[in-house]
């Protein structure tokens, strides 16, 4: 089954952080989607290669897996 990542992005005194999440199942990528985390973040669900433009490799290679 193909992966989906999922950004989590916020910026912090002008810098954008990221933190990638890697799903494998496409119910609980739209439920963490539709999660609430209180803090200002944006989320988006994207592609592998998507996720590494925006967050960079580093940040994908140590995905979270949910």
């Amino acid at each position: 089954m193909k992966k989906i990542y999922g950004v989590s992005s916020k910026c912090v005194f002008g810098v954008w952080e990221h933190v990638v999440y890697e799903f494998v199942n496409p119910e609980q990528a739209n439920e963490w989607l539709e999660s609430e985390e209180y803090d200002f973040r944006e989320r988006e669900l994207m592609s592998k290669t998507a996720a590494t433009k925006l967050a960079g490799k580093k940040a994908v290679t140590n995905a979270y897996a949910a």
